[in-house]
């Protein structure tokens, strides 16, 4: 057709003109945190910089703490700082993992690279369980055989500065998930939870074992904090399985999704709606009814409107929408979703 053009939103859905941009339509809903909402460049380029902060913290919290384990020999600080250690490990994981998850689709990974962030995950999982198990060995040597924690003072100090810092670091991973959707940055967030946690909880235990007969105390906190370290292994693991299998967004999201797909009245059922999380990436498929009167360029104008909606919202979505006449439906019976998504 003369003067067609798949870059004219105008021509794809003529309700267009004088409506609202999709985005500023999102509501509530655009401020969840999902992958995809944001132009892969822009998320790029948040994971790198909140990925190069959580590197120079990891080093600032190890040296750190290091110095004030070697001066007071506390257990409590001692767990600490292998926490920072392996939070560290992990972060220079997650330096790596989303810089590689973040290259563009190519002819060899044609879905993109976006799983290496389940990957990275997988990995921090791993480490945080290897330190619980460290930690609690040490934390029932120490209660066995309680010892009397020295610079108990300086401890504090260094503790209270190092739980600040990791505050911060906290605050800004939260801002960089939600726009983002980062599981890798999720499950490195996971870690310095953790280790904030930790410092506190070492902060309780040292005060206790240095300025009153409690001594064990220091060892009881690092059996705590060795418990935590399972549980945030256990989040952090599950977060990577779901990625890694390709778990369906909430369902929120794929409401979403589906009322921006049939936003136009020519489109009268959206149904099997897939969708999966890939790092910074999502995939959506689904089929779409229209009427079987429909000549196959008016068809391809709907739907390429459709996937303009959805694009708006999602820019960093894989979007592929198959139009269906009305009554019809094919493919494999296996892989086929029947609840109604419209």
């Amino acid at each position: 057709m003369p003067g067609h053009d798949c870059a004219d939103p105008s021509l794809h859905d003529p309700s267009a003109a004088g409506r609202a941009p999709v985005a500023a339509q999102i509501g509530v809903l655009g401020g969840l945190s999902a992958p995809g909402r944001l132009d892969p460049q822009e998320a790029a380029r948040i994971t790198r910089r909140i990925t190069s902060y959580s590197v120079a913290v990891g080093v600032i919290l190890s040296v750190m703490k290091f110095f004030i384990w070697e001066q007071s020999g506390s257990v409590g600080v001692l767990s600490s700082l292998v926490h920072s250690g392996l939070d560290l490990a992990a972060a220079l994981a997650t330096f790596f993992g989303v810089r590689y998850a973040a290259r563009a689709p190519d002819a060899t990974h044609s879905y993109g690279r976006g799983k290496a962030e389940g990957f990275v995950a997988v990995l921090q999982a791993c480490l945080v369980l290897f330190s619980a198990g460290h930690i609690g060995e040490e934390a029932v040597h120490r209660i066995m055989d309680p010892q009397i924690v020295e610079h108990g003072l300086s401890v504090i100090v260094v503790m209270g500065f190092a739980i600040a810092m990791t505050f911060w670091l906290l605050m800004a991973q939260g801002h960089a998930i939600a726009a983002t959707g980062s599981v890798a940055i999720a499950g490195d967030r996971a870690h310095y939870l953790s280790d904030m946690a930790a410092s506190i909880a070492v902060v309780i235990g040292v005060a206790l074992a240095a300025f009153t007969p409690f001594a064990r105390a220091d060892g009881i906190i690092a059996l705590l904090i060795a418990l935590w370290l399972v549980y945030t292994a256990f989040k952090v693991g599950r977060l990577a399985f779901n990625q890694l299998m390709d778990q369906e967004l909430p369902p929120s999201e794929r409401h979403f999704i589906s009322e921006l797909a049939g936003q136009d009245s020519r489109i009268t059922q959206i149904k099997d709606l897939r969708t999966r999380a890939s790092g910074p990436h999502v995939h959506i498929q689904m089929h779409a009814e229209l009427s079987s009167d429909l000549s196959l360029l008016d068809a391809h104008d709907i739907i390429c409107a459709a996937e303009a909606r959805i694009l708006a919202a999602f820019p960093a979505a894989d979007v592929t929408i198959h139009p269906d006449p009305a009554g019809h439906d094919h493919g494999n019976s296996r892989f086929r979703r029947h609840e109604d998504t419209t």
